[in-house]
């Protein structure tokens, strides 16, 4: 599933930034921005910085990506071989074992392709003490989760320098960033930045003793990578200046830099032309690829993250099948007792009507009863005269059994068998009776000579119906 919310966050000296994107369709939108000065407390007592940025971390959504201040970590730009990313991750870090000053497992590293052309690519590579990444996990872990993404704050700005068409394509350029957390600076030559580096902060007072000292030690810096741009990247003629600064910052600061520096032009630009730092660095994360990107976080974080995330997965699915589960038993319950309410409604409406059905029945009987006794139709002195009246001569009557409303069974015997055979015959052609069945003729030797004894049952009409009890 895609992100759909994305937080910058840049955290220099004491003051904390934010911005906050949504994805709306195939875009990404500012959804909340916001900035706060954190007490830094009395000097020399420590700082619950956990407990200081607790109140802003309920604004945070979706990813979190924090920044480290750009004077935390050393940056350094190279022109490596194009290749994979695993492959160009692997010649970053051997370029960082080059020029960090501490032992590789006291550092994290990253690195970002900041432009490719053919064969070549242009890498930032970053390296930072681990207790530097611990101190801000720890802060972050105190209220649930350390960041997703740890970047660079000089990399956030550059980012709005870069797609808000702020940089000319040639020449070579010295780019100051004056904000109220710091001065930082980038060195771009044709577009590209070749150099990072953060500069003294500007004192408090805008003038005096500290302010000479600030601006002695802002030229000697800018003067130190100059020299250093030269030496790596070669000499292009003379750069110009470009400050991006406050409304509050002294009008001859700038002029005093250019002076000091020895510089012929100068850009003087407001700070708020720029996006903020938190919006670079959340867009930047919302517009990376699947290539070479800063993240100074841990492999350790991103274990964790990943088990957490698993963990709120298999919860909120084991949630939602007891949730569903508990639905479907309660409907099943409820349902259940619906059709039980039913049926017993149903009995009780049968048990009322069964009575006066039960007297129907019974009346109904008594008159079929009666009527049966009424009817001589079909009594036993009418079945035996419509049988004598078709006894034919020679034919002897044994046995008659008579059950009204139901059946005559008739015994006889006779000198012949054709004799029999007539009388069924004609016995079949009454009217009277609905059904006559032979049951069969046996011939026996007697002191008489040879009888045929026979027997036939006849149906009578039924007087009952299937309401009868």
């Amino acid at each position: 599933m895609a992100t759909s919310w994305i937080t910058g966050v840049c955290w220099q000296q004491n003051r904390l930034e934010w911005t906050v994107l949504r994805r709306a369709k195939e875009t990404w939108e500012v959804a909340d921005a916001g900035a706060a000065d954190l007490v830094s407390g009395a000097a020399g007592e420590a700082v619950d910085w956990a407990a200081a940025i607790k109140p802003y971390l309920k604004k945070f959504k979706g990813r979190v990506i924090v920044a480290l201040p750009t004077e935390r970590v050393l940056l350094r730009v190279a022109l490596l071989p194009s290749v994979d990313a695993l492959e160009l991750r692997g010649m970053a870090e051997l370029q960082t074992d080059r020029f960090s000053p501490f032992p590789v497992e006291m550092v994290a590293t990253g690195a970002e392709v900041l432009a490719a052309a053919g064969t070549s690519s242009l890498v930032a590579m970053a390296v930072v003490r681990n207790d530097e990444v611990a101190a801000l996990g720890q802060i972050f872990q105190a209220h649930g989760a350390p960041p997703d993404v740890v970047d660079v704050a000089a990399l956030g700005w550059w980012w709005g320098l870069k797609t808000h068409g702020q940089l000319p394509a040639h020449g070579t350029q010295i780019i100051l960033r004056a904000a109220p957390a710091g001065v930082e600076m980038v060195a771009v030559r044709d577009g590209s930045p070749l150099l990072f580096r953060a500069l003294p902060g500007f004192p408090p007072e805008p003038a005096g003793p500290a302010h000479e000292e600030w601006l002695a030690a802002c030229v000697e810096e800018v003067h130190d990578s100059l020299a250093a741009l030269e030496t790596e990247w070669g000499g292009s003629g003379g750069p110009t200046l470009h400050i991006y600064h406050t409304a509050d910052w002294p009008a001859d600061c700038a002029e005093r830099l250019q002076k000091s520096l020895g510089l012929e032009a100068l850009y003087r630009h407001p700070l708020d032309e720029l996006p903020t730092v938190a919006e670079g660095i959340a867009r930047r994360a919302a517009t990376a690829g699947g290539g070479l990107v800063m993240d100074l976080a841990p492999d350790a974080w991103r274990e964790a993250d990943a088990t957490r995330r698993t963990r709120r997965r298999l919860l909120r699915t084991a949630t939602i099948f007891l949730v569903a589960w508990l639905l479907g038993v309660g409907g099943f319950l409820t349902l259940l007792n619906v059709q039980r309410g039913q049926l017993t409604r149903w009995q009780g409406q049968v048990a009322e009507l069964e009575k006066p059905a039960r007297e129907i029945r019974k009346l109904r009987a008594k008159t079929l009863e009666f009527s049966q006794y009424a009817d001589r139709s079909h009594s036993a002195l009418e079945c035996l005269r419509v049988v004598a009246t078709a006894l034919p001569d020679g034919v002897e009557l044994t046995k008659l059994d008579y059950r009204k409303g139901s059946s005559v069974s008739l015994r006889g015997e006779s000198d012949q068998a054709q004799k029999v055979y007539t009388f069924i015959q004609s016995l079949e052609q009454v009217e009277l009776f609905p059904g006559v069945k032979s049951e069969g003729i046996n011939t026996r030797n007697t002191p008489q000579g040879e009888r045929s004894q026979f027997g036939v049952s006849i149906t009578l009409p039924a007087t009952g119906g299937e309401d009868e009890p």
